[in-house]
């Protein structure tokens, strides 16, 4: 036979589409689990904030001191991110009292997937 009945015998290279690409696939389904944790966040984490402490956030104060109730006792990596957005103080159980957090990060903190409840903290000063 001549090369080119060959090339007429032979079929094409087959070529999957890109949508049933495996890396393709891993990077939307990645994606796709971000995003609903996110979204999750967002949607639960003003239903953590107690009542006295949404009030105390209401008068737009410069910083506040709270009780964070974690799902479990918190382990390196929480301590860690709590002390990045105020100064622990102690824990107890799956309590952390934390000081001088700003507004912002009540918030921030509230959509967290571990975090509980959180509660206004009554300090002496």
């Amino acid at each position: 036979m001549k090369n080119q009945e060959l090339d007429e015998v032979l079929p094409q290279p087959y070529r999957r589409s890109w949508y049933k690409r495996r890396d393709i696939l891993f990077v939307f389904f990645v994606s796709l689990l971000w995003l609903a944790s996110h979204v999750y966040g967002q949607v639960t984490g003003p239903a953590r904030i107690s009542e006295a402490l949404s009030q105390a956030l209401d008068k737009n104060p410069k910083n506040v001191d709270l009780l964070i109730t974690s799902n479990f006792p918190p382990e390196r990596f929480h301590s860690n991110v709590y002390n990045t957005i105020g100064v622990q103080r102690g824990t107890k159980g799956k309590t952390t009292l934390l000081v001088r957090v700003s507004p912002s990060n009540v918030r921030w903190i509230s959509r967290k997937y571990w975090v509980d409840q959180i509660d206004l903290a009554v300090t002496k000063k």
